[in-house]
C-alpha cells in the first residue's frame, strides 16, 4: 500500500509527532539544574512514549526511554537530567507507581514499591534523583518521599484532593495544590515540611482558586501563585514570612499564568486570550514586560532555561507541535522527528456571538474551497473546565478532511475567558454549556454557512456527556451523535468512580447526590433515553477511571431498550488512548459511522 492509498486522516495519525499534551501533564518537560537535556512525549514507536533529547545548534533526534504495551501517560526528569521519571500504571487504569530511568540506559527502579500505589498526583523531581510523589486514593491525599534505590516514607496524608507541584531550593518543604473538601473549584496552597509533615502555611481565597507554581529560585520564603480571586487569573507573590498577598502589575488581556526564571528576578509570563497564547518576560523588579515572539497557537509547556534560553511546546489547529528555541524574534527548532511531517490542516476562524449568559467565542474550521452551507460536526471540548484553543487536534482535522465545517464552542464553565465564565456553569450542568452551542449554531445558520439539516455533535468526556445530553434533550437537531468515553450516568458514576471524581461533580453541582437527587437525575443522559433519536456512536475505556465503564454499560442498555441506534465500542485501555494501532481503529469506526449517518456530499 502506497501513501496515497492511505486516507490523509491516518496519515497525519501515524506519523511522527508530539502531541500538544498528555492526560497526566506537559508533553516536554526540562531539568531544573542543567539545560540539557530534556524529556518530550511522542509517538515513534507506535504509541506514545516518553523520549530524551539533547537542546543543540541542530535539530536533535530522539532516544526513546519508556516502552510499555498501551504507551506511557506521563514524565518528569531529575534536576540534574541523569534520570527520567515515568509513571506506570496498569492498563490506562491511572493507579501506579513512579519509576526512576536513567537516561543513559541501566535498570529501572520503582519508587516506593513498598508502599501503597494510588492515582497519581503529581512528582516533584529531587537533586539526589528520587522524588516527592502525591497519590490520591479513597481516604484523601498522600505525600512520600523517595530515594534513588526507591526507598520511601510517607511525608503526610490529609483527607483532601490535591496536587504536588515543587519543592524548595534546599528541598526541605513541599509546595501542594490543595482541593479543600474536595472542591476544586477552589485550589489553595499548602506548604509542608519534608521532615516531619508538619503545614508551615497554607492559604486559601473565599472565592476563586489559589494556585501554587513554586518557590522563588533565589528566596524560598517567596512563593510564585495565581490568583484568581479578582476574577481573572493573575500571578502573584506570596510571601510566607507575613503571609502577605503582592500583586503584580502586568497588563495583559485573558487568563495569566507564569513560571520563574532560574534566577527568581523575572518571570516567563503566558498569556491566554481567545483560545491562543502569547509568551512575555516580566522583570519583577522594574515591572518591564517584554512580548517573546512565538508561532501562533497554543503552547502547550514553556520553559525559562539555565543558559538563558527560552523552549516552548507550540502547535496550533494547522500545524503540528514542536519543541522551540525561541530566540531574536525566531523560533528555531530543536527535535528532529523522522519520517515525513504530519499533513497540515486547516486555520480556524473566531465566531463570536451574544449568548444567554454573555459573548461566546468558538473557533470554525472549514474545509477548503467550501462554498455554500456545510453539513456540520460540532466538537464539543472535555473537562468541563477545559477549553478549545487553536490546537493541533487530529480527530477534528479528520471532520474537515471528510468535508464538514468543524465548530468548537467554549461555552460558560470554560476556562480562558474569567472566573464570573467559568464559574457560570454551576447546576444546570449540560443545558448551560448546550444553550450557548445553541446560540453559535443559529447564528451560522442563519448567516448561511451551516445546513441546519446536517448538524453531528461529537466529543469525549465531558464533550461526550454533553453529546448524549445534547440528543436526549435536542432530539429535533442533531443527525447523530459520536460520544467518546463520556459521563452518561451521574447515579452510577456516584456508586464506581473515585472519591476525588465525584469530589469534583459535586463542586459543579453544588451538593452531593444524597443531598440534591434531582439536580443530578436532570443532568444525567439516561434520563432521555428514550428521547433519543439521532443514532449514536459511544466508546468506553474498560480501565477508564474517570469515566467509569460501568455507567456507559447502563446507558447504552438503556437506550437499546428504549429503541436506540447505537454502536458500542469497548477499548481495552482507560481514559486516553496512547497507541497509535488503537486510534487508527477506532478513528476509522467512528468516521465511518459519521459518513453513512450525516454524509459529507
Amino acid at each position: 500500500m502506497t501513501s496515497d492509498d492511505v486516507p490523509r486522516w491516518e496519515q497525519r495519525l501515524r506519523a511522527p509527532q508530539i502531541p500538544p499534551w498528555t492526560l497526566l501533564g506537559s508533553a516536554a518537560v526540562w531539568p531544573r539544574d542543567v539545560s540539557s537535556p530534556a524529556v518530550v512525549m511522542a509517538n515513534l514507536s507506535g504509541r506514545v512514549e516518553a523520549h530524551v533529547y539533547e537542546p543543540g545548534d541542530e535539530p536533535s533526534p530522539l532516544t526513546q526511554v519508556t516502552d510499555r504495551p498501551q504507551g506511557t501517560l506521563g514524565a518528569a526528569m531529575t534536576p540534574d537530567g541523569a534520570a527520567v521519571l515515568w509513571f506506570d500504571d496498569t492498563g490506562g487504569s491511572e493507579v501506579g507507581r513512579w519509576v526512576r530511568q536513567p537516561r543513559d540506559g541501566g535498570a529501572s527502579t520503582v519508587l516506593a514499591a513498598d508502599l501503597p500505589s494510588g492515582f497519581m498526583a503529581g512528582i516533584a523531581p529531587t537533586s539526589d534523583g528520587g522524588g516527592v510523589v502525591g497519590y490520591l486514593g479513597e481516604s484523601g491525599m498522600t505525600i512520600i518521599s523517595a530515594d534513588p534505590t526507591g526507598a520511601a516514607h510517607v511525608v503526610t496524608e490529609f483527607p483532601d484532593a490535591g496536587q504536588v507541584a515543587t519543592t524548595d531550593g534546599d528541598e526541605q518543604h513541599v509546595l501542594v495544590a490543595v482541593a479543600p473538601g474536595g472542591d476544586w473549584q477552589r485550589m489553595g496552597a499548602r506548604v509542608i515540611r519534608l521532615t516531619d509533615g508538619v503545614t508551615t502555611a497554607e492559604r486559601f481565597n473565599a472565592r476563586g482558586e489559589f494556585l501554587p507554581v513554586g518557590f522563588d529560585p533565589a528566596d524560598a520564603s517567596r512563593v510564585l501563585v495565581v490568583d484568581n480571586s479578582g476574577g481573572q487569573p493573575r500571578p502573584a507573590l506570596w510571601d510566607l514570612a507575613e503571609d502577605q498577598l503582592h500583586e503584580l502589575s502586568i497588563d495583559l488581556d485573558g487568563d495569566i499564568a507564569a513560571s520563574w526564571y532560574p534566577n527568581g528576578s523575572a518571570l516567563l509570563v503566558t498569556a491566554l486570550h481567545n483560545a491562543r497564547h502569547t509568551l512575555h518576560r516580566f522583570e519583577i523588579a522594574s515591572g518591564e514586560l517584554k512580548l517573546i515572539p512565538t508561532p501562533s497557537g497554543c503552547i502547550g509547556a514553556a520553559s525559562a532555561r539555565p543558559n538563558g534560553e527560552v523552549h516552548a511546546l507550540v502547535s496550533s489547529a494547522a500545524a503540528p507541535p514542536m519543541v522551540f528555541r525561541l530566540v531574536g524574534g525566531d523560533a528555531e527548532p530543536l527535535v528532529e522527528l523522522p519520517g515525513p511531517l504530519p499533513p497540515s490542516s486547516t486555520t480556524v476562524e473566531d465566531v463570536f456571538v451574544e449568548g444567554p449568559g454573555g459573548t461566546v467565542h468558538a473557533l470554525l474550521r472549514l474545509p477548503q474551497n467550501a462554498s455554500g452551507s456545510l453539513p456540520m460536526v460540532v466538537a464539543v471540548h472535555g473537562g468541563p473546565t477545559f477549553q478549545d484553543y487553536d490546537l493541533w487536534n487530529t480527530t477534528v482535522a479528520s471532520y474537515v478532511d471528510l468535508g464538514y465545517a468543524v465548530l468548537s464552542v467554549n461555552y460558560r464553565g470554560s476556562t480562558g475567558y474569567g472566573a464570573a465564565w467559568r464559574e457560570a456553569l454551576h447546576g444546570r450542568l449540560g443545558f448551560i454549556e448546550l444553550e450557548d452551542v445553541t446560540a453559535v449554531l443559529d447564528h451560522l445558520v442563519s448567516q448561511g454557512v451551516v445546513d441546519a439539516g446536517r448538524l453531528s455533535i461529537a466529543g469525549g468526556s465531558w464533550g461526550g456527556f454533553l453529546t448524549l445530553m445534547a440528543v436526549g434533550t435536542q432530539p429535533e437537531r442533531w443527525r447523530s451523535g459520536i460520544a467518546l468515553v463520556p459521563v452518561a450516568d451521574q447515579a452510577k458514576c456516584a456508586e464506581v468512580s473515585p472519591r476525588f471524581m465525584q469530589s469534583y461533580l459535586e463542586s459543579l453541582f453544588g451538593g452531593t447526590i444524597k443531598e440534591i437527587p434531582e439536580v443530578f437525575e436532570a443532568s444525567s443522559p439516561i434520563t432521555y433515553v428514550g428521547d433519543v433519536r439521532a443514532p449514536l456512536f459511544v466508546s468506553a475505556g474498560v480501565n477508564d477511571p474517570r469515566c467509569p465503564v460501568e455507567q456507559i454499560d447502563t446507558y447504552v442498555e438503556a437506550l437499546r431498550a428504549a429503541g436506540g441506534d447505537v454502536h458500542y465500542h469497548r477499548i481495552d485501555t482507560g481514559h486516553a488512548v496512547p497507541d497509535v494501532d488503537t486510534m487508527v481503529d477506532e478513528l476509522a469506526l467512528f468516521l465511518d459511522f459519521l459518513i453513512r449517518t450525516n454524509p459529507p456530499g
